[in-house]
């Protein structure tokens, strides 16, 4: 059984833990939670990478990995990721959990000490950043950002996330742009970094056989304690709760062998802090989250419509967005039959197996879940940036007691807000 607690430490540093004897390998976290976007976006994305190139103590990846070999082999990576509206950056680690290593002692707080230093202790050269490191990780970073478009299955919903939000701050990228990032030197990136330390929410994260004081003794003891002044970011996203004005449809042509049509729908309130985010999951899954769908079964399938369809429920922002690969020819024909699938669902045509089929599948992901410290880490990740801490045990109670009327209700209340055509190269 999992025991979860979440304590304040600080002024504005959050630690949860998931105290549990299930799992070998123990898991931490130390994340700056900070606001999407803005002219600090690409500096931001960049930091861990450059943090992660050393300490003061440690001051080079060498010295580093050595400290990690002595720890066990414990693993530390760098992390920049997208929470609602909110953006966290810093450091994961998974180590071998000290109860099931004979001479371990210490093993954790050696874990916690280097994420921790790597944070609030970097190395640094004449009070800045390496120059050189600083100049090849604004490399990479232009790098990603330029790759994102290589993959078009996961770039076409990007770009309609950009459209539908153009003017919310989840439309922004967790990475910034590449005119952003072109203009990173050593002394901007360390002027973001002080900001960021000076603002940023911090959320600690500790899955393993240890005690929660523990943990917060061990995280304590680092350079994290020292006192902060100021104001404070606190995490939040803003879930618009319907479309504004028009249905937007947009169609670019892009160097693709396979058109992708991606539709993004308002959920009608329901989120992770709000509306019925239970009865959401059970509509989506029934409506394209598992191959038993109506999107699959029907559009796929029964249609050939399109080589793939799913929808996804993003309950961090209250959007559902779906995907499919399709010929071009088939845009139109496509995109009302993945409407119709909808309209069905809203006049009530779910019979009991796909209620069933739903909540197990649900039921299965969650439970899943329960088995892998990794994804309860970023689980949990996803709870604290919303401001919620509700457990995958509760949300498996919660779809157990959906009824057929709660997701019509959930269907009903889905409303079309843009639809994304990349339309791919004729031959």
């Amino acid at each position: 059984m999992q025991q979860v607690t979440r304590k304040t430490l600080g002024a504005g540093i959050n630690l949860t833990c998931v105290t549990t004897p299930k799992f070998k390998r123990a898991v931490l976290r130390a994340m700056l939670v900070l606001p999407l976007g803005g002219e600090d976006a690409a500096l931001r994305a960049c930091l861990p990478q450059v943090l992660r190139r050393g300490t003061a103590r440690l001051n080079d990846m060498q010295a580093f990995g050595t400290a990690l070999d002595e720890l066990y082999g414990a693993r530390i990576e760098a992390a920049v990721r997208k929470e609602g509206e909110n953006l966290c950056i810093g450091f994961l680690s998974d180590c071998i959990d000290e109860a099931y290593a004979p001479g371990a002692d210490g093993l954790t707080a050696g874990v916690i000490g280097l994420l921790c230093d790597l944070l609030y202790d970097p190395y640094l050269q004449d009070g800045l950043f390496c120059a050189a490191y600083a100049e090849g990780e604004r490399g990479n970073l232009i790098d990603r950002i330029a790759a994102l478009k290589n993959d078009p299955r996961s770039w076409a919903p990007r770009r309609l996330n950009e459209i539908m939000c153009e003017n919310e701050d989840y439309g922004k990228s967790a990475l910034g742009t590449i005119e952003q990032a072109e203009r990173i030197t050593s002394e901007t990136l360390y002027a973001a970094y002080r900001r960021a330390l000076s603002e940023a929410q911090v959320e600690l994260f500790y899955c393993g056989t240890m005690m929660p004081d523990e943990v917060e003794a061990r995280f304590m003891a680092t350079p994290l304690a020292q006192p902060r002044e100021g104001t404070l970011y606190q995490p939040h996203t803003i879930v618009q709760v319907r479309p504004v004005g028009d249905v937007r449809e947009v169609v670019e042509d892009a160097e693709v062998t396979q058109g992708k049509l991606s539709l993004g729908f308002r959920t009608g309130g329901a989120s992770l802090t709000g509306g019925e985010p239970a009865a959401y999951w059970v509509f989506q899954t029934i409506y394209g989250g598992s191959t038993s769908a109506k999107l699959f079964l029907n559009v796929r399938e029964k249609k050939s419509l399109c080589y793939y369809a799913s929808a996804q429920f993003v309950a961090s922002k209250g959007l559902m967005i779906v995907g499919s690969g399709i010929e071009n020819r088939n845009f139109e024909v496509a995109r009302d039959e993945i409407l119709h699938q909808l309209d069905l669902c809203r006049a009530g045509e779910i019979t009991d197996a796909e209620l069933e089929s739903a909540r197990k599948t649900l039921v299965n992901g969650w439970r899943t879940m329960l088995d892998d410290p990794l994804t309860l880490e970023r689980y949990w990740m996803g709870q604290a940036a919303a401001g919620t801490l509700v457990s995958p045990e509760a949300r498996i109670e919660q779809v157990a007691d959906i009824t057929r009327e709660q997701v019509i209700a959930a269907a009903q209340s889905t409303a079309l807000d843009t639809v994304f055509f990349m339309k791919g190269a004729a031959k």
